[in-house]
């Protein structure tokens, strides 16, 4: 699966790829309970996360954020939520005003070599 997601999300980020030349970061999360979350950042103008999240691949805008990198899902009422700082990372799901965290504690596991993108 590790090498299937750069390749799925390169797929999915071509049309943004196409346009500038974006820099994919491959990172892998361990969170809370050993779950593996793994996430492609396309590092473009616009700027997007590829994740692998409840066996779907989702493609999450980078949204405002006072801190950190911010990432949502463009829905009018719940979605998802992907955020990062440095080598953390959590996600969430529901709206703007209130949501409940799916994942958190979550440490990318190259963290010294790789680290996350912001």
């Amino acid at each position: 699966m590790r090498l299937a997601l750069p390749a799925l999300a390169l797929l999915l980020a071509s049309p943004v790829v196409a346009q500038d030349a974006a820099e994919l970061v491959s990172v892998t999360y361990r969170c809370e309970r050993g779950v593996e979350l793994p996430v492609v950042y396309v590092n473009d103008e616009a700027g997007h996360v590829v994740a692998l999240i409840e066996g779907r691949l989702l493609v999450l805008p980078r949204a405002i954020s006072a801190s950190g990198a911010r990432y949502r899902a463009d829905a009018p009422d719940a979605g998802y939520e992907f955020w990062s700082k440095g080598d953390t990372a959590f996600l969430s799901w529901g709206t703007e005003a209130e949501s409940q965290l799916l994942l958190e504690e979550c440490v990318a596991e190259d963290a010294g070599d790789e680290g996350a993108a912001q």
